[in-house]
């Protein structure tokens, strides 16, 4: 399913587990050939997941936003960790649609951006 927006996605949700998928760079290596099975949520084309905004005194980064969209981005000189990690995930292809999400949920343990936001005293926000 390829929801439009955060309503539809949250239902979907609802309705059971599923796999959420924005950039999908680590889970379609991952299968090796075989199918992607199971209920499947592409979040990658909700509006509201794919911006940078500064919100009353903090910046919110979107889950459907990609590395390049960050190393792109008019970030305050702190977030220059971040640009740096962007700049370093995989080769360009990924950068354009890996997300900083993804990279966080992936729980690798060579995570790149995970150094730059606990620097930032990053916190997540979750929707249920």
């Amino acid at each position: 399913m390829r929801a439009a927006d955060l309503s539809v996605a949250v239902a979907a949700l609802a309705d059971g587990p599923c796999r959420i998928l924005a950039g999908g760079t680590d889970v379609f290596p991952a299968l090796q050939d075989r199918p992607l099975t199971g209920r499947v949520l592409d979040i990658s084309g909700i509006a509201d997941l794919r911006r940078i905004d500064v919100r009353d005194d903090y910046w919110s980064i979107g889950a459907a936003v990609s590395w390049r969209d960050i190393f792109r981005a008019k970030l305050p000189p702190a977030f220059d960790g971040l640009k740096d990690a962007a700049r370093e995930v995989g080769s360009w292809q990924i950068q354009n649609r890996a997300t900083l999400v993804g990279n966080i949920c992936n729980a690798s343990p060579a995570a790149d951006g995970v150094p730059a936001l606990l620097t930032l005293d990053a916190e997540i926000e979750l929707q249920s």
